[in-house]
């Protein structure tokens, strides 16, 4: 599935992304929440993961805020985090939401013992 421009494989978006490219960030303020977007995925019938995507800090455009793209999942390991990192552009956070969808996807190759061990933060 195509999703803002980007291969989600079999995500299921739980939250429009309404930013839009080309559009400088200072006139899509009201979009930049903590909440941008989040997307579901479900790996073996198992695993619950989600790809969130939220600006901090919330509307306000600095130079210290940006996108902060986060993989984790929810019911097992209760919100282990798999996938984090940020971005100050709609370009830079496109590439990470990619990258991220991408590693999800590659979980479906792997065992859940396996994929459990790639959590950064166990």
């Amino acid at each position: 599935m195509n999703y803002f421009g980007v291969e989600i494989f079999d995500g299921i978006p739980q939250k429009d992304l309404c930013l839009e490219e080309g559009v400088s960030l200072e006139d899509q303020w009201f979009h930049l929440t903590q909440d941008v977007t989040c997307i579901k995925y479900s790996i073996h019938g198992v695993l619950e993961f989600y790809l969130d995507v939220g600006w901090y800090p919330d509307t306000e455009i600095t130079p210290e805020s940006g996108f902060k793209i986060e993989v984790m999942e929810a019911l097992i390991t209760d919100g282990g985090i798999f996938y984090r990192k940020e971005a100050g552009t709609v370009a830079e956070m496109k590439q990470c939401l990619a990258e991220a969808a991408t590693l999800i996807y590659s979980f479906n190759e792997l065992t859940i013992s396996k994929i459990l061990q790639k959590a950064c933060n166990s």
